[in-house]
């Protein structure tokens, strides 16, 4: 399994992954799993943007890569389709697919920019979750690149139905808790 970093660009409405040269676009929507989402933090973990909050979202990709991706608010309430979402859907977005397109609006003074929209699905079938997170236990939740003060996550994401994996933190530095499944 690797480890992949991803980009929403509000500005374009096209979702990008980063690869050792740079970005490459993918299209205007993607599909995941998500893992975590951190409570929205307010930030400017890149120099070339405005603070602004920011949630940073642990998923798994269509090819079942551990992901990490930040949604930000911008100079809008960008963020409330997703707050909106996860309220609708309750805690446990790992129960389904979850598809994240950018969705293109415009200002009455004619500016254009994009807007989130999530959308569940039944999960792909075969998709063993537990499975997935036993065997990679050692990959953060909270994307370790981002300099930005997300609050360490709750051991109660998990509700599984079958018997539930023993959970333990290890902190391997001040920021970036790992899960471990005993």
């Amino acid at each position: 399994m690797l480890t992949c970093r991803y980009r929403f660009n509000r500005a374009s409405g096209k979702v990008y992954r980063e690869n050792s040269t740079g970005l490459v676009e993918l299209s205007e929507s993607l599909d995941t799993i998500i893992l975590h989402a951190t409570p929205a933090v307010y930030g400017q973990p890149f120099p070339n943007l405005m603070a602004q909050d920011w949630i940073n979202l642990c998923f798994l990709d269509p090819q079942m890569n551990w992901s990490f991706a930040l949604l930000n608010s911008g100079q809008s309430d960008a963020l409330r389709p997703f707050l909106n979402y996860q309220i609708q859907q309750g805690q446990n977005l790992f129960n389904q697919l979850t598809r994240i397109t950018l969705i293109p609006q415009t200002s009455r003074l004619g500016r254009r920019w994009y807007t989130y929209s999530f959308e569940a699905h039944p999960l792909p079938v075969g998709i063993n979750l537990l499975q997935i997170l036993q065997k990679n236990s050692h990959f953060p939740l909270i994307d370790p690149t981002i300099d930005l003060s997300f609050p360490e996550p709750k051991l109660d994401f998990l509700n599984f139905t079958s018997p539930p994996p023993q959970l333990s933190i290890q902190l391997v530095d001040q920021r970036t808790p790992f899960l471990s499944w005993d």
